[in-house]
């Protein structure tokens, strides 16, 4: 199924000791299906607040966040998370972590469905493992097979790649293009990295300093598999960072 996300007006506010805080201001965006959409902006302009929002796990003061024609007002199997700690359970193996969710729902032949995912995300082998058995990177992997076994309209990312190495990462990004490929689930993948958006992202939204909107929404209309280093990625990604440049002039 071809799953539509759409966010309308969508603003956001918080109630601190100095007063309402706005972290998010009239957010506008329609999620094609099955798009790779990366999000970057400044620190603290709400990019893993808008996240939060579409996940259900915080509501919006104003506006509406739609999906398949049904308003977002809270979590759901319909939308998985992945967050940029490793969360998992650390007196659960590998294989009962990705039933988490399944066995909260009580879903029949979970082993299965778990099974499945732990080999997409390249850990067949290691289900009876803990997660401190575990290097940064698989423990990401198991956190991603968690999400998928859930079997989610969208897959929204938060930084999930920001704590491990450089090349750690870079393996990461090709898995996770792969597993896109293979599984068709729309991607909302929030970083702080131009050149990982460059990488991935059939489209960046760029957001603004806080409070947060979107300023721009740029097509990357490179053929895959894509070269990090090609003329059109240097490109795109030096627009990237000059329309990033400007929103960080504002916060000085």
């Amino acid at each position: 199924m071809n799953h539509k996300l759409e966010l309308r007006n969508v603003i956001k506010t918080f109630n601190s000791e100095e007063g309402k805080i706005k972290a998010l201001e009239d957010i506008n965006l329609d999620v094609k299906p099955n798009e790779f959409l990366c999000i970057i902006g400044p620190s603290g302009c709400g990019k893993t607040t808008l996240l939060r929002l579409i996940a259900g796990l915080d509501l919006p003061s104003s506006g509406e966040i739609i999906l398949d024609g049904n308003e977002v007002k809270g979590p759901s199997p319909d939308r998985g998370m992945v967050f940029q700690e490793f969360s998992l359970f650390p007196w659960r193996t590998v294989l009962k972590n990705v039933e988490f969710g399944l066995e909260n729902l009580g879903v029949n032949g979970r082993r299965e469905i778990a099974e499945r995912y732990i080999e997409l995300v390249g850990l067949k082998g290691f289900e009876n493992c803990y997660p401190y058995e575990l290097s940064g990177g698989m423990k990401q992997r198991v956190a991603i097979a968690r999400a998928l076994a859930m079997d989610p309209a969208i897959l929204l990312m938060d930084e999930p790649f920001g704590s491990v190495d450089a090349q750690t990462r870079n393996v990461l990004q090709e898995e996770l293009l792969g597993i896109w490929k293979r599984t068709k689930k729309t991607v909302l993948f929030v970083t702080h990295s131009v050149d990982e958006a460059v990488y991935l992202a059939d489209r960046v939204a760029v957001m603004s300093a806080r409070p947060g909107h979107i300023v721009e929404c740029m097509d990357i209309d490179i053929a895959r598999p894509r070269k990090r280093t090609s003329v059109e990625a240097n490109e795109i990604r030096e627009m990237l960072l000059m329309r990033l440049g400007s929103e960080y002039q504002r916060i000085r």
